[in-house]
């Protein structure tokens, strides 16, 4: 199995450009905000989202409770992808993810300052800011 990741701060269209990227990359599932999806379908997972606190988004996001995790491994055993496409904040937090839930670290990272232009990026934190919008991919 292949770890790809994608990184970039907070509301800068991640998630909004991670079907693309999947594609592009032929990876089978996506992790973000912890949740494992597949074609478009939360597997498994709880959605940093919903925490009542940034702090236990952030717990959340990079499977720092064990029933949380075990859950995940459990599901991309049963799904068995090929490659999976890891969105983070940071190579960082990425890299506590794959610890997290046993997964090797990325081959690839790719940086949303890559793919998507500044006004592309600023545009995405103003609506995260203005309408509070997060896409699951």
């Amino acid at each position: 199995m292949e770890v790809i990741a994608l990184v970039g701060p907070s509301g800068t269209g991640k998630s909004h450009r991670a079907l693309i990227i999947a594609h592009e990359y032929n990876a089978d599932t996506i992790i973000d905000d912890g949740l494992l999806i597949k074609d478009s379908k939360i597997i498994a997972g709880l959605s940093a989202k919903k925490e009542p606190s940034k702090l236990k988004a952030v717990k959340r996001a990079i499977f720092m409770d064990e029933e949380h995790a075990k859950a995940v491994k459990s599901a991309i055993q049963a799904v068995n992808p090929e490659r999976i496409l890891i969105l983070g904040t940071s190579t960082n937090m990425v890299e506590k993810i794959v610890d997290a839930l046993d997964l090797p670290l990325p081959v690839k990272i790719i940086r949303i300052e890559d793919i998507a232009t500044p006004n592309e990026i600023t545009r995405a934190r103003e609506s995260r800011i203005k309408e509070g919008k997060h896409i699951i991919p």
